[in-house]
This record gives structure tokens, C-alpha cells and sequence, in this order.
């Protein structure tokens, strides 16, 4: 997966601690592969990860970081103070990257609630569970200093591998969380894979946002769950 063409190269280091490694060229495998131990008890702060904190918006009820009614996201004004319209217009293929965040003609609200069904009514789960995992695992590569790693998470066997580009796509919530690197996330056992931004995980886990379906860096939370089967165990109704 190429990563996301910037219309500006936003030159100032990434939110993730652990990525100066690579930045740096810190450690002797960067470009080898490594085969780790099992990750299923994960130290977050060794790897550099916090979980967002929720936070709740006093005008829209809106929880940053938790759980929301579909119902309050069909009715959303602003989210982080932006208006949605603004939000939307900066979103659009050209604007923050040139194939966008939304497609031409997409509402950004349909894009949260559509996700937001699936996810927290459908199955159960929540936002913060699928991003934090996709998190972590790219995060245990960086760990290693390298760009392609081989190791076992939550009971699963996971290939990570890395691709740094020149620029840094920020965020279009101007949140302060950015990204120059994307992973390719496959799992060993059952031969499923995911590409995705490493500012995506970051969307998913504050906004439930996984990208609108008209532009080609979506993340579909139907391929994250078959990817993180470990997740379905937990999901309504298994």
C-alpha cells in the first residue's frame, strides 16, 4: 500500500515516540525481518501508546475518544469545533491529500453513522477495541527497529511490514496526530491482510472514522474484524 499522496509535505516529527527509531535509523535489522515473542500481555507505554482519553463535547455530547449513539452522530454540527461543512470541504480529493479522506459527494455523517452500526450496534465491539489493536501491532514492528516483523498477538501469528514516505499527512481534525508511514497488517493463520495509514488507527479510535468509501485508503471495519479475529470472539452474539 503506497502511501498517502500529501499536497504538502508537513516536515516535523510524527506523534509516536517509538518512530524516531526509524526516523534515525536507529537498530541493525531496519531493513531485515525478526521474528518476536508472543504480545498478547502488551506493555503500551514501552511502545510508545497511550489510549486516547474520552472526552466529552459540552455543545454536541459528542464523546472523543468513546462511545456514541448513532442518533447523536446523525446530528452532529461540529466535531473539535470545526463545523461539519468545513470538515467535509477539506476532506475532499485535492484539498488536506489528493485522493481525500471523503469522495466527492460524500456526507461525512452518513460515513461516521454507517461505521458507527456496524461496529457498536451490530457487533457489539467498539471503535477503540479495533484501533487500539491496529495500534499496537504496528507499533510492536517499530518496537523492533525494523520494517518487516513476524510475531504472535492475542493467540494469532502476524506479519507487520512498514513503508515510510517523504511527506506527513495530518490530520483533518487538527488534532495534532500525523503520519508518515503506512503497514500492511497480515495474519499467518488465517491469510487475511489490511493496509492501512498509520493516521488511520487514530481516526478510528477518537472519531469512528475509518475513511469514506470514495477514497481508496478506507479501512473497512468488516476487513479489520477478519484480519483481528481475536475481536470476533467478543463481538454480539459469538
Amino acid at each position: 500500500m503506497r502511501g498517502r499522496e500529501v499536497t504538502g509535505a508537513h516536515m516535523t516529527l510524527v506523534r509516536w515516540p517509538i518512530l524516531l527509531f526509524l526516523l534515525i535509523g536507529i537498530g541493525p535489522g531496519l531493513h531485515g525481518q525478526s521474528t518476536l515473542g508472543d504480545s498478547t500481555i502488551v506493555d503500551l507505554k514501552r511502545l510508545g501508546l497511550e489510549p486516547v482519553p474520552e472526552k466529552k463535547d459540552p455543545a454536541t455530547g459528542f464523546v472523543v475518544g468513546g462511545k456514541n449513539l448513532t442518533s447523536l452522530i446523525t446530528q452532529l454540527t461540529t466535531i473539535n469545533g470545526i463545523a461539519i461543512a468545513e470538515l467535509e470541504s477539506s476532506m475532499r480529493p485535492g484539498q488536506l491529500s489528493s485522493a481525500g479522506f471523503l469522495g466527492k459527494d460524500e456526507r461525512l455523517l452518513d460515513v461516521l453513522a454507517n461505521d458507527n452500526r456496524f461496529v457498536v450496534e451490530e457487533s457489539g465491539l467498539t471503535h477503540q477495541e479495533l484501533a487500539r489493536s491496529l495500534r499496537v501491532l504496528a507499533a510492536t514492528c517499530l518496537a523492533a527497529a525494523e520494517l518487516e516483523s513476524e510475531f504472535t498477538y492475542r493467540g494469532r501469528r502476524f506479519k507487520v511490514q512498514l513503508v515510510p514516505s517523504r511527506g506527513f499527512q495530518d490530520s483533518p481534525f487538527r488534532d495534532g496526530t500525523r503520519t508518515n508511514y503506512t503497514a500492511t497488517v497480515t495474519n499467518l493463520d488465517n491469510k487475511k491482510s489490511l493496509g492501512y495509514s498509520l493516521l488511520v488507527p487514530d481516526m478510528i479510535e477518537r472519531y469512528g472514522f475509518y475513511e469514506g468509501n470514495g477514497t481508496r485508503y478506507r479501512v473497512e471495519p468488516r476487513a479489520v474484524l477478519d484480519v483481528l479475529d481475536h475481536l470476533k470472539g467478543k463481538a454480539k452474539g459469538s
